[in-house]
C-alpha cells in the first residue's frame, strides 16, 4: 500500500488565515495602516532592507557568481548564450502555426 502526502497547503486555506488575522487584529483595535506609517516601523524598514541588500551585495552575489562563473558555466560548455538559442529554436518549432 502507497501513503500519499499531500504537500498542497492550498490558496483558499492560505487566504482564510490572513483573514482571520485581520479579523483578529482589528478586534484588538490595531490599525495596520497606523503602524506601517509610523516613523518607529519606517526605521526598521529601511535597516531591515538596507542590511538585507548588503548581505546579498557583498556575501551572497558573489558566491553565486563564482560558482557561475567557475563549475556552472564550464560544464555546460560554453557563454550560456547558446541555451538561450537552443530555447529560441525549441519554442520556433514547437509553436503551432
Amino acid at each position: 500500500m502507497i501513503f500519499y502526502k499531500n504537500t498542497n497547503r492550498g490558496l483558499v486555506r492560505t487566504i482564510v488565515i490572513v483573514l482571520i488575522a485581520l479579523v483578529i487584529l482589528s478586534y484588538f483595535g490595531l490599525n495596520l495602516r497606523s503602524i506601517i506609517n509610523s516613523e518607529a516601523f519606517q526605521d526598521n524598514w529601511d535597516f531591515l532592507t538596507g542590511f538585507l541588500a548588503n548581505i546579498w551585495s557583498n556575501y551572497i552575489k558573489p558566491a553565486v557568481i563564482f560558482v557561475w562563473e567557475r563549475i556552472i558555466r564550464p560544464l555546460i560548455g560554453g557563454s550560456g548564450s547558446e541555451i538561450i538559442g537552443i530555447a529560441d529554436i525549441v519554442s520556433a518549432t514547437s509553436s503551432p502555426k
